[in-house]
């Protein structure tokens, strides 16, 4: 349940920061028509060519992280870190959502910016500093089948619809109290980017 909840949360802020950005999503696309050039299903093995597209998922992974505490751990020893004293058995609440948007890290980190995860040549590059799934032994079980999730989703909605803003109606980047922090429900324009259906 947790997996499902906190995957389903990062699809659906994924897709609000993709309306809200649509220079994002055309730049996607661009992507998706040059290496896809369809309508069929985009699998993993599309995954290594999609380089902005990994992009644009790291950098939801980073800023729309649906939990910004992790599961409380227990010391079990005494520890010394950066000169604070934590004995053992205390209670630690590791906060990923406070390094994601560390500006040392990432530099304007409220701003949704895939480029920060591309090289000078456009290639996709990967960042210890993503830790939205933990760190060490910790680390969620989950990581991979959540991150071929995501990339699953978010890639061939993708491919197959345009999103755009109802001017009416936008959607807010605000989250609802309760588990995996979801955002509020909002409307979108859906357009078939391959005129098979109205």
């Amino acid at each position: 349940m947790a997996g499902q909840e906190t995957t389903s949360t990062t699809i659906t802020m994924g897709m609000i920061f993709l309306l809200l950005n649509p220079e994002v999503q055309k730049k996607l696309h661009e992507e998706l028509d040059t290496v896809v050039g369809s309508d069929r299903f985009i699998t993993l093995e599309d995954k290594p060519n999609l380089h902005y597209t990994n992009a644009v998922i790291q950098e939801i992974l980073r800023i729309g992280i649906s939990i910004g505490m992790a599961p409380f751990r227990r010391t079990t020893k005494d520890v010394q870190i950066k000169g604070y004293f934590i004995p053992k058995h205390t209670t630690i609440g590791p906060q990923a959502s406070i390094v994601l948007h560390d500006e040392k890290l990432f530099p304007d980190p409220n701003r949704f910016m895939p480029e920060r995860f591309l090289d000078s040549n456009g290639n996709f590059k990967n960042s210890d500093q993503v830790i939205t799934f933990g760190i060490g032994k910790r680390v969620c079980p989950g990581e991979s089948l959540a991150r071929m999730e995501v990339y699953l989703f978010i890639a061939n909605l993708l491919n197959m619809f345009k999103y755009s803003v109802i001017p009416e109606k936008p959607p807010t980047l605000e989250r609802q109290m309760g588990a995996g922090n979801p955002p509020f429900p909002f409307v979108c324009k859906i357009e078939d980017r391959f005129g098979k259906s109205k």
